[in-house]
């Protein structure tokens, strides 16, 4: 699998570090999604983050890769995500990068309340709403999706 031309050619996902800002960038496949989340996790690891934050972390980009796999990459294309991990202070920016097809998470969804074992949809982003302090969304003329998250140390709003 290719990720990239700078890919590493076992098909396990790049990692870069520079500074208080780290980079994994997989495929967008469900394959991609599970070592992506091992590197994801790696990185929290270095940064030392308090578990609420972690754990706030963790739910953003599991939530938000899902949804860029089941939705933006249902095509029969390969796709590529990056996320972009940079902690400044008591915050974590995550910053999403794809180029599956245009959604953007601000807008609601409604939550379908009849069945909550359902894969209706809504709840996802409504948990990540719920611990982000900022969400913002730009669909570029390259055709690329660019979601950043801002998650802070404080409580859920």
């Amino acid at each position: 699998m290719t990720l990239d031309e700078s890919s590493p050619r076992d098909g396990s996902p790049e990692l870069e570090t520079r500074r208080t800002t780290d980079v994994v960038a997989f495929a967008g496949s469900r394959a991609g999604f599970e070592r992506a989340l091992g590197g994801f996790r790696a990185i929290l690891d270095r940064h030392a983050l308090d578990p609420r934050r972690r754990y706030r972390c963790e739910l953003v980009f599991e939530e938000i890769v899902s949804n860029i796999i089941r939705h933006g990459c249902a095509d029969d294309r390969e796709h590529h995500i990056s996320v972009t991990v940079a902690v400044d202070g008591d915050r974590v920016k995550l910053h999403f990068e794809d180029d599956g097809a245009a959604f953007d998470p601000r807008q609601r969804v409604p939550v379908r309340a009849e069945s909550v074992d359902s894969d209706s949809g809504g709840r996802g982003l409504a948990l990540v709403r719920s611990v982000s302090e900022r969400i913002d969304y730009e669909r570029t003329p390259h055709h690329e999706n660019h979601l950043d998250v801002t998650i802070a140390a404080g409580p859920n709003r």
